[in-house]
């Protein structure tokens, strides 16, 4: 039993970039391609001139766009098949803006501690900063020493200041970009006074998630934590167990739930200070919610021509399956060899049995889920007579 020649065009059409998208430097040209025997290549154009020709998918060609003009582009893809046939796609209009060299400045401020405020112990030095492309780093300074650099927001420096003597110290910062474009803060003055000791703890929290949420997969436990000279670490526990220690804020940890049976766990947090005090955050009860992977198969049947037919000229051959989450696609098999493949319902194509030799012939059908579990049909058997 065999099909006519094939004559159906593959579909194609441009998943990225989105139409009236902005684009600059090297873009990502990808297409989705499909035919009911196979795709043989993918060919990209722009302005209707060719790109390049992609063989296998994922059909994804990167663009260099400083080669071409600003302004508005159209893209499109045509799709082949061995038979010749070809499909084209809708076009795709984007909008290429490759800008001129940076020479703005970021601008950075230090936010903390506040002017004229009093420090002592381990402080906390923070400072904000942004540029019309990005911060690349941050430079922290006591009275014009360079004394940490931050490459990655919150900009922090822990500064003990308990190795300087008591008095007045100037706090400044400095941020760079990628095209080594420089930001200077204003001063900020403080007052270092490292004469009482410090017996107050830091008070915390767990700020996320919320108490009696549910939760699943990676969950991001949140603290935040205060004391009057500084925090130095904050640590998460679930149900009295240390599971992680933050030392910066905001302090936060990553918990896979996926490691722990469902069910409800409380979590807690302790926050410490350089002096040693230690402050306990209240409890947070959260449910643990993983779902089961699906394991069962779909369930399929063929459902005509019915089991000892005789069937002549063009046969419909149709098949029903269902799955507890979803079928992806459904197979149908002619003596044991893939025939065709359908991946939506109604499960059904059309055959010419002209060309075939009279005689019996089995007819199976495999259902599949998007978990890759397979259902198998019983056989049909029909006799072809023409």
């Amino acid at each position: 039993m065999d099909s006519n020649g094939d004559t159906t065009a593959p579909a194609v059409a441009i998943t990225a970039p989105i139409n009236n998208a902005a684009v600059s430097g090297t873009v990502a040209i990808t297409a989705t391609a499909s035919d009911n025997v196979g795709v043989s290549r993918v060919e990209f154009y722009e302005n209707g001139a060719f790109l390049s020709a992609i063989n296998v998918a994922p059909y994804t060609y990167n663009w260099d766009t400083t080669s071409v003009a600003n302004g508005s582009h159209s893209l499109t893809a045509k799709a082949y098949d061995a038979a010749g046939n070809v499909g084209q796609s809708l076009n795709i209009t984007i909008t290429v803006n490759n800008t001129l060299a940076d020479t703005t400045a970021p601008t950075v401020s230090v936010t903390v501690p506040a002017n004229n405020s009093t420090v002592s112990g381990t402080a906390t030095v923070t400072a904000t900063a942004s540029d019309n492309v990005g911060v690349t780093k941050v430079e922290l300074y006591v009275n014009g020493t360079l004394k940490a650099t931050d490459t990655t927001a919150p900009y922090n420096y822990a500064w003990n200041t308990k190795n300087v003597v008591n008095g007045n110290y100037t706090l400044t910062a400095k941020a760079y970009d990628a095209a080594g474009n420089v930001g200077q803060s204003g001063n900020i003055t403080v007052a270092v006074n490292n004469t009482v000791a410090d017996t107050t703890a830091p008070t915390v929290s767990v700020t996320a998630p919320a108490n009696n949420s549910t939760v699943s997969g990676t969950a991001t436990v949140t603290a935040t934590a205060s004391d009057n000279v500084g925090v130095t670490k904050v640590e998460f526990y679930v149900n009295g167990a240390l599971n992680a220690t933050d030392t910066t804020a905001p302090y936060n940890y990553a918990w896979n739930t996926k490691n722990v049976a469902n069910g409800n766990y409380t979590l807690t947090a302790k926050a410490y200070d350089a002096a040693g005090n230690v402050g306990q955050s209240g409890n947070v009860v959260i449910n643990v919610n993983n779902p089961v992977p699906d394991i069962i198969a779909p369930t399929v049947s063929i459902t005509a021509p019915v089991n000892n037919a005789t069937v002549n000229k063009t046969v419909t051959i149709t098949a029903t399956a269902s799955d507890n989450v979803g079928v992806t696609k459904v197979e149908f098999y002619l003596n044991g060899s893939l025939f065709a493949t359908v991946t939506k319902a109604p499960y059904s194509f059309s055959v010419v049995t002209t060309s075939a030799d009279n005689g019996r012939y089995t007819l199976t059908a495999k259902a599949y889920d998007a978990a890759g579990n397979v259902g198998q049909s019983g056989e049909i058997v029909v006799t072809v007579k023409n």
